[in-house]
């Protein structure tokens, strides 16, 4: 007897759809397969002849900014976020403690914070600022974390104040040395944004006493994202180790990524939401500052064109559940980038993507759990709806409209730059490893039940 039986849905797989069930017992899938063959279970769900997709991975998150106590509140608070979105594991940063001291012990209290507060499963991408964090990698991997960010962004006086230390091409090149020793699934993670250049612009800028949100974009050109892809790229190639650039925004850095790809290099391109449906002026304004920055229609084009033809590999949020009076604190050049976005990624996907004839629903699981649990070695004990897999789960309702909007989100943030916006497709619910955690727009799990997700080599 198994523990639940979800029956009459369209179940989809990047091979296709299926249309019938599965049985879930002992939090994983044991079987697949039309209705009339699925054995007895002690429950059985209707799905009504919905969607069942596997749940979403977002690689790309950032909880609790520079502080424990922020962190271990946005584990709980953003966790239910994810849930209601149809996510069921996440990968963030942990800021909190010394930034530029040793780390281990700050991820192994996160995991213990984590595993008390979550209601997903989640995994740790690490920050790589100075030579300590390198000395530090293979203790990290006993940890269980094998992906490495390396943030371009700042100069060293940008760096300092926000509490971070810049980083150059040559600490850039020991890091790829140290990931060509290891082998997968060591990954390196890279931002993209030629400092220097920045900040000459946004100087300029500034000095013209510009504020409006384009002001943002023009201090941050396509230019400088895609030149150092290319670099990137080169140095994965010359030292043959695989390679993820977060957040692409410009076409022209579709373009770079696919060119690598050509040549053979294991480069993965990642894009997110925002990047897709909004341009450089957003109704939401200041509140839609981000580190790449928004841009235009034709750049939005050829990201959808990417995500469809696999030249773009996955989608993560960027996930930063920042307050309204964070953003608008000192005005565009000193308020804080980034925002809130898990919520949005599944319901923008359907309505712009596939609604759209821009993606089809086995892309869209492809993109959003599929290549993500195999470029960081998680697959397939997640994102796949297969016998063995964690039964992670989600049921859609493709034809629901309804509207994006912070109250919806039940993130932190007290905001969202979606706000308002009507959408087709809804979460109706989320399931992690079999456990139903999350229904109609409400958490209905009792306490937290995330745990960390281990690689596997």
């Amino acid at each position: 007897m198994e523990d639940l039986v979800i029956k009459n849905g369209i179940i989809i797989t990047p091979q296709g759809k299926i249309r019938g069930g599965l049985a879930i017992s002992g939090g994983k899938i044991s079987y697949v397969g039309n209705d009339s063959s699925l054995p007895k279970a002690n429950q059985e769900i209707n799905a009504q002849g919905l969607m069942v997709l596997p749940g979403l991975i977002d690689p790309h998150v950032h909880l609790g900014w520079d502080r424990e106590e922020r962190f271990k509140d946005e584990c709980r608070t953003e966790s239910v976020t994810a849930a209601l979105g149809g996510i069921t594991t996440l990968m963030t940063t942990v800021r909190f403690g010394d930034a530029l001291g040793s780390r281990l012990e700050s991820y192994r209290k996160a995991k213990k914070i984590g595993q008390a507060h979550s209601f997903i499963d989640f995994k740790f991408n690490a920050f790589m600022f100075n030579q300590k964090h390198l000395d530090e990698i293979e203790g990290l991997i006993e940890e269980g974390i094998h992906s490495f960010k390396l943030l371009m962004a700042f100069t060293p006086e940008k760096g300092k104040e926000i509490g971070v230390q810049a980083i150059d091409w040559g600490f850039v090149y020991k890091l790829f040395e140290i990931v060509a020793r290891i082998g997968p699934p060591a990954l390196p993670l890279i931002h993209c944004e030629e400092a220097y250049i920045t900040h000459l612009l946004m100087e300029r800028l500034m000095a013209e006493g510009r504020q409006d949100i384009a002001a943002w974009t023009e201090s941050r050109p396509s230019m400088a994202e895609t030149m150092q892809v290319y670099d990137a790229g080169l140095l994965a190639q010359s030292l043959g180790v695989s390679l993820y650039i977060v957040h692409v925004s410009a076409k022209e850095s579709v373009d770079a990524v696919q060119y690598f790809k050509t040549k053979g290099v294991m480069i993965y391109g990642e894009t997110c939401p925002h990047y897709l449906v909004l341009d450089r002026n957003p109704d939401c304004g200041l509140l839609a500052k981000v580190m790449p920055p928004l841009r235009d229609t034709p750049d939005q084009l050829r990201l959808w064109v990417g995500l469809r033809d696999g030249t773009l590999d996955t989608v993560g949020s960027d996930h930063c559940p920042t307050l309204r009076k964070e953003k608008e604190k000192g005005g565009l050049w000193k308020s804080r980038a980034g925002f809130a976005g898990m919520g949005a990624i599944l319901p923008l996907l359907i309505s712009e993507g596939v609604n759209k004839g821009r993606l089809t629903w086995e892309q869209l699981v492809k993109i959003t759990s599929e290549n993500t649990a195999k470029i960081f070695h998680i697959y397939p004990q997640k994102g796949a709806i297969c016998p063995g897999s964690d039964a992670d789960l989600v049921i859609v309702d493709p034809q629901r409209e309804w509207t994006l909007g912070a109250e919806a989100f039940q993130s932190r943030s007290d905001f969202s730059i979606y706000e308002g916006v009507r959408v087709k497709g809804y979460v109706w619910k989320t399931f992690l490893r079999g456990r139903l955690i999350a229904e109609n727009g409400r958490l209905v799990a009792e306490k937290p039940c995330g745990g960390y997700v281990l690689t596997s080599w």
